[in-house]
């Protein structure tokens, strides 16, 4: 009677066995892709701040450094949107153009709001130097809005200020796109603009000191 019940147990215990290997690798799937899902989100929104600063080469650039292939990009006026891959995962990012505004034709104009009169006076100057418009990407910010930079500082290409202690929130300070930093490099000091931190924040320019 022994011996039969324990034949009996057997097949059940294997059966048991199976189905309990075969849980534990679909839940590491499970969780697997669950990372993958959060790493490509990660990365779609760097990307997307990224690329609305600098174009696909950005948006490229940095859903590289998180981990991701970039599969989709496209500007429309000033709203930029991408779409990542992380394996098999898929994500999107959306971003904003900062500092920017739209004029008649369609076309991006700088926007002085918030701006001080001394930044405004070396933006101009630069402008009569460049001959040509001074492109921003980011100019006077709000505490709200350097609040919710400071928040999201690490999906952002370039460093991020602590709120109360930044340039652009006392209107003395401009980002540019990261193409045109060389130009306007060449003349800021003749402008009265800094460049201070041209290697981790090569797009900064703030009235100097």
């Amino acid at each position: 009677m022994e011996q039969t019940e324990r034949g009996s147990a057997l097949p059940l215990l294997v059966l048991a066995v199976v189905l309990g290997g075969a849980l534990a690798l679909q839940m590491g799937r499970l969780g697997g892709a669950a990372g993958a899902r959060a790493q490509a989100q990660t990365a779609a929104d760097a990307a997307a701040l990224a690329g609305a600063a600098d174009g696909a080469p950005a948006a490229q650039a940095l859903a590289k450094a998180n981990g991701a292939r970039l599969v989709g990009f496209e500007e429309r006026g000033l709203n930029t949107r991408v779409v990542v891959e992380v394996a098999s995962a898929r994500a999107s990012g959306k971003a904003r153009r900062e500092g920017a505004r739209q004029g008649p034709g369609g076309d991006e104009i700088s926007d002085p709001g918030g701006m001080a009169p001394a930044l405004k006076a070396a933006l101009a100057r630069a402008e009569q130097l460049l001959g040509q418009r001074v492109p921003i990407t980011s100019g006077y910010r709000s505490p709200e809005k350097q609040r919710a930079l400071w928040a999201r500082r690490a999906t952002n290409p370039y460093p991020v200020a602590a709120p109360g202690t930044s340039m652009h929130e006392r209107g003395l300070a401009v980002d540019v796109p990261l193409g045109f930093v060389p130009r306007l490099a060449a003349v800021a000091s003749q402008a009265g603009l800094c460049h201070p931190y041209p290697q981790r924040d090569p797009v900064h320019f703030e009235v100097c000191r």
